[in-house]
């Protein structure tokens, strides 16, 4: 991980860092592109449903009933 503050740190890269410190989890450097992508995702996917509430659970209903 990026220390804080460097110039090569995104804001991404920076919340990313301080929100992994503060569940005390560290990512290997090669994994790390993967991650933030993952993490990237994830940020927009919970923008959908905090925007499309009814409509996201209603569509994504089936893929977690059994």
């Amino acid at each position: 991980m990026n220390p804080p503050g460097t110039d090569a740190e995104t804001p991404v890269d920076t919340y990313m860092n301080y929100l992994f410190d503060s569940f005390g989890l560290t990512v290997r450097e090669e994994w790390r592109a993967d991650v933030k992508y993952y993490f990237m995702l994830s940020t927009r996917m919970a923008k959908m449903l905090e925007a499309h509430p009814l409509d996201m659970t209603e569509d994504l209903a089936p893929v977690f009933r059994p």
